[in-house]
């Protein structure tokens, strides 16, 4: 396109007008790259000019109006107040500017203003679970648990990471537990969860039953490891019955075959080993001890599809009580512990054998004879009858440090059909 003119005087104008836009253009382009270079910094004092610099930037605003509110030696409600607003006029779409808003008000004692600005948050981004979240706690706050529950609810739907809070606070403001569980918390296998972890961590077994009851009821598989935290507060509580229903309840489930699920029922869980170590609840316990390796062996067994090996590797005189079971009894009970031990070439005159120990005071431990060298499959048995107090016993395989010289512990044993069966009365011996 060719522009004519008719005289100079018109070329010029034009000229000038080019000249002038240009001019502006730089002016409004160095000033908004200015705003944007003081409102990248982190001083109050930059964010003042920023704001100046570019009344329409929401963000400059909103700085200005967080360091006026939290800075402890500049703190300024009313001027942070004023400011947030500021900001709100550029960007009225902002739900953080509105929650940030609401907590200034709440922090000022105008829990009103606060509460109007919570909603206009809430218009603004109806399924934040941030914006319910701290709406949610701000009613905590104010007493109305039955709005407030409601809006945790609706965050922990929205982010199950916060079901842990959830549980915590909502807890701890109300301490009704059945409430709180029907109107604060989603009924998810992950929010049970966490419900049920924060009641065992502060001691409230009574508690964890109810979260436990409602987790059943879902009908949803776990793994059985999240179990064994509730079963341990249940057995240091003494609650060893409550224990082993809901042992037996993890296993159904976890997938898993229930308490003496072999042809010949048995107290001892997985007496055969045919399962993994639970390292948990009443299946078997594991810990590692450098000198010892356990494994499982499908070539060696006594019967069924494998046994348990464990090899020491002569480096240690091993005080080796690293292997056991707690076994829920009856008290004023006889019971017969058997188990088949295989040995090859196990050192020292301190070999392998089981410990039978009754968990209750003035309690006496029972020991199967000890096994040394190279043994075929040996039952090692033995017989007891539980006292009035004894409510749970631990099956314990066990071998004693040597006395002697020679006492660095090396072999191999295998373990298997591990049981613990009540019988019929007989005469009287010692209670453990």
């Amino acid at each position: 396109m060719e522009i004519r003119f008719d005289n100079r005087a018109g070329r010029w104008l034009f000229l000038f007008a080019i000249l002038l836009a240009s001019a502006t253009l730089a002016f409004l382009g160095g000033k908004n790259a200015l705003a944007d270079f003081y409102g990248e910094s982190s001083r109050a004092d930059d964010w003042s000019r920023a704001a100046r610099l570019e009344p329409g930037n929401a963000d400059a605003w909103y700085r200005l109006a967080r360091y006026r509110e939290l800075d402890f030696e500049h703190a300024d409600l009313p001027l942070a107040i004023s400011l947030y607003r500021r900001a709100l006029d550029v960007d009225p779409r902002s739900a953080f500017y509105w929650t940030d808003l609401a907590n200034a008000y709440e922090t000022a004692g105008d829990p009103a203003n606060a509460r109007e600005a919570f909603l206009m948050a809430k218009s603004v981004h109806p399924v934040s679970a941030q914006v319910a979240w701290r709406y949610g706690n701000f009613l905590l706050r104010q007493e109305q648990l039955a709005e407030a529950f409601a809006e945790i609810r609706r965050a922990v739907t929205t982010d199950p990471k916060l079901a842990a809070l959830a549980i915590s606070r909502c807890w701890r403001s109300s301490r009704d537990t059945e409430r709180v569980l029907d109107q604060a918390i989603p009924a998810t296998i992950n929010a049970y969860q966490a419900s049920l972890d924060f009641f065992v961590a502060e001691h409230e077994p009574d508690a964890a039953l109810l979260v436990w009851k409602r987790m059943l009821a879902l009908r949803s598989s776990f793994p059985l490891r999240h179990a064994f935290p509730f079963l341990d507060e249940l057995i240091q509580r003494g609650r060893v019955e409550e224990a082993r229903v809901v042992w037996g309840q993890a296993l159904g489930i976890a997938g898993l075959p229930g308490q003496g699920y072999s042809s010949q029922p048995s107290l001892v869980w997985d007496g055969g080993f045919e399962s993994e170590l639970t390292n948990g609840g009443f299946g078997w316990r594991y810990q590692d001890l450098p000198g010892a390796t356990v494994e499982f062996d499908t070539e060696t067994r006594h019967s069924g599809a494998r046994s348990l090996r464990v090899t020491f590797d002569g480096s240690a005189n091993l005080d080796f009580r690293h292997l056991m079971q707690l076994v829920p009894v009856e008290p004023n009970t006889r019971y017969r512990f058997t188990a088949f031990l295989r040995t090859k070439e196990l050192s020292t005159n301190s070999g392998i054998h089981f410990m039978v120990y009754p968990r209750n005071p003035q309690s006496v431990a029972l020991f199967t004879p000890n096994l040394v060298g190279t043994q075929p499959w040996t039952l090692a048995e033995t017989e007891f009858i539980t006292s009035p107090e004894t409510h749970l016993v631990e099956v314990v395989l066990r071998r004693i440090p040597s006395q002697k010289l020679d006492n660095k512990i090396q072999g191999t044993v295998w373990v298997d059909d591990v049981s613990l069966r009540a019988v019929a009365p007989q005469a009287e011996r010692p209670s453990p």
